[in-house]
């Protein structure tokens, strides 16, 4: 988000990396690293973009969509973290994909010009890979479903398991998963056949 707000204001303002840089008194490099995602930039740095640009820097809370990314990743996190007296692993992994196939349904019942507001804030990590690629496989195929162009974020190197992760621990099924997952879940390598990606 960060990036996109900086890279937003300069543009608006019709700056160069360079030129903002020198208005900001701040090396260009860290422009740069800020506006290709690599650094996350204190609100302190932010603010003196803002300043040098003749704006000021607000912040506001605002309420999570139940439905977004943000909230879906925050979710999933929740549900997968093993905790004293907590639910089995099955039951654990169980509400994880609950929860991402909720989301799924939310990107389904939304029109293509509001498909926005629940992808347009990158979801935070999990803390699991697979699912971090697995809620980007869902807003990429979402995305090419409604011809929408997905968010970057889903092409974070995050978002991308390694070797491919199988949605089923039943080896009998992964073939199956391999030539029926979507093609936005094999880039992401998560495999799971579209039929497991319905909810019930």
């Amino acid at each position: 988000m960060a990036s996109r707000l900086l890279r937003d204001l300069r543009r608006n303002e019709k700056l160069s990396q360079h030129a903002l840089a020198r208005l900001a008194d701040v090396p260009q490099p860290t422009i740069s690293e800020i506006e290709r995602g690599r650094r996350e930039p204190s609100l302190t740095l932010l603010s003196k973009f803002a300043e040098a640009t003749g704006r000021a820097l607000e912040i506001r809370l605002v309420p999570l969509d139940r439905h977004s990314a943000v909230a879906t990743s925050l979710r999933i996190a929740d549900r997968l973290r093993p905790e004293p007296g907590t639910a089995s692993e099955s039951v654990r992994v169980d509400g994880a994909l609950r929860a991402v196939l909720d989301f799924r349904d939310a990107l389904r019942r939304c029109e293509p010009d509001g498909i926005d507001r629940l992808i347009s804030v990158p979801a935070t990590e999990t803390g699991f890979t697979s699912w971090d690629a697995f809620v980007a496989a869902v807003v990429e195929d979402e995305c090419a479903r409604k011809d929408v162009v997905p968010p970057r974020w889903t092409d974070d190197p995050g978002r991308f398991v390694k070797p491919f992760w199988y949605l089923s621990e039943n080896p009998a099924l992964h073939q199956w998963e391999l030539e029926t997952a979507p093609a936005a879940f094999v880039r992401h390598r998560v495999l799971a056949a579209e039929a497991e990606l319905e909810s019930v």
